[in-house]
């Protein structure tokens, strides 16, 4: 596998509060590790002139999120999808000439100018980094692969949550393995970051 470098973009997918800088529901394990995690490979995806996209996922006036987001968050949508929650982890280090992109559903391509900037910036190949490994992280790797682009996720930059469905009960570290290895099966490349690098 090429090493990062010219014809790839990364994408951070959901690095908000909600998920990597609280003690709630939707907190990923080791958030604050992860947000540092990515935070280094942006930096060393600037440095080697690969574009950074920011997605988050945003309740905003008029735009639907959907029915099943809608059903199973009720009267919590404003505190987990506005305001404090909602916002990207300050110590990503997001900077402001870098495209930011807000998606309705999971998909970061649905409803959304994702594909336009992208093929903008001449993109072959994308880093999916972010969370959830399971849903969003790889609703979006599914709809870039339809778009024929290479897919790459970076497992040590991605992370799952438990999954607590009746019947259906996984730990996260369950989730993101059976993820992580669908993913590989059927998607694209899945390895440590270290190696899109160059590093051992």
């Amino acid at each position: 596998m090429r090493t990062l470098g010219a014809g790839d973009t990364l994408i951070v997918i959901d690095v908000q509060r909600k998920y990597v800088n609280c003690q709630g529901p939707l907190a990923v394990p080791d958030g604050p590790a992860l947000v540092q995690r990515i935070a280094r490979f942006a930096e060393a995806a600037r440095t080697r002139r690969v574009p950074v996209v920011w997605v988050t996922r945003e309740q905003r006036p008029g735009v639907s999120m959907g029915t099943a987001t809608e059903a199973a968050y009720g009267v919590a949508m404003p505190d987990l999808f506005q305001g404090p929650a909602a916002e990207l982890d300050p110590d990503l280090g997001a900077r402001d000439d870098e495209v930011r992109v807000v998606k309705p559903r999971q998909s970061a391509f649905y409803g959304t100018d994702l594909e336009v900037v992208l093929r903008t910036a001449g993109t072959r190949r994308v880093i999916l980094a972010g969370v959830t490994t399971n849903i969003c992280v790889q609703a979006t790797a599914q709809d870039a692969r339809a778009r024929d682009l290479e897919v790459v996720v970076p497992a040590d930059l991605t992370a799952a949550l438990a999954v607590t469905k009746e019947g259906f009960e996984l730990s996260a570290a369950a989730v993101q393995q059976a993820t992580l290895a669908t993913l590989a099966h059927a998607v694209g490349t899945v390895c440590p970051s270290a190696e899109l690098l160059g590093q051992p």
